[in-house]
């Protein structure tokens, strides 16, 4: 009980920290309340949104969108980036292709993906797993590449066949940055899909509220989505990319805690 007690608080403090930061800021700032509200506000609003089921219905079809969009990314990406790693040829092939499409922001091939594929939700999947997949694809190429060649060799050496050597040896290997790669690729897929949102005319989702809010100057409303996308975050990372280091490079030993 005392372990939980001290890590909620760990996770608690620095939010009541900002809180405060805001709070000072809104009342001794430039801004007026209604460009930059109270913390006050803002929960007023939030808990408004929740209640009347507005934040939840957006909320839902969002995250929707971004485990369809992001599971498509990650998986193409992790396998590019360990076939890449493995094979010189598909290293060579691919590695120009990757280099120039990752520093690309993704909204810059919105237009080309709206006029390939429509508006509503296709175009909006497609654009997150594949602005998602390239900080994975560079990633897990590092990663299996950054594998040690005597744990490869002392492998070959017994007699493993390449799928346990590659089962046993390259993934738990390159585990550690496949993790930091779905991290990153998930960071922006976020990034991609509430700014997609509003580009390719859907009537639902985060992204399409923060912006409609926009034009009526609800600012409130728009930090209370704002703060669905960092807490749909948190929940990830603690609920997700943590336990699953726990469950395997942590208790490995690759990496402390």
């Amino acid at each position: 009980m005392r372990r939980a007690l001290i890590s909620l608080a760990e996770v608690v403090f620095p939010f009541v920290v900002v809180g405060i930061l805001w709070q000072a800021f809104h009342l001794l700032g430039p801004f007026p309340p209604k460009l930059f509200p109270g913390v006050e506000t803002i929960v007023s609003t939030f808990v408004r949104l929740v209640g009347n089921g507005i934040l939840p219905v957006h909320a839902l079809t969002t995250i929707l969108r971004l485990i369809v969009g992001f599971l498509l990314g990650a998986v193409l990406g992790v396998v590019a980036g360990i076939v890449m790693g493995r094979y010189r040829w598909a290293e060579d092939l691919l590695v120009p292709v990757v280099s120039v499409g990752n520093p690309i922001p993704g909204l810059a091939y919105a237009p080309l993906f709206v006029i390939w594929f429509g508006l509503g939700n296709l175009p909006a999947v497609l654009l997150v797993g594949f602005a998602a997949a390239f900080p994975v694809v560079v990633n897990t190429w590092t990663g299996v590449k950054a594998v040690k060649a005597i744990w490869i060799r002392a492998a070959e050496s017994m007699g493993a066949p390449e799928h346990q050597l590659f089962r046993k040896v390259v993934l738990p290997g390159a585990l550690p940055y496949v993790l930091t790669g779905l991290r990153l690729g998930l960071a922006r897929a976020w990034r991609v899909l509430v700014a997609v949102e509003m580009l390719t005319s859907v009537s639902v989702g985060l992204g399409w509220l923060i912006f409609g809010a926009r034009e009526f100057l609800n600012t409130d409303v728009m930090l209370a989505g704002i703060a669905v996308i960092g807490c749909v975050g948190l929940a990830l990372e603690k609920l997700v990319f943590q336990k699953l280091e726990e469950f395997t490079v942590v208790r490995w030993g690759m990496m402390a805690r």
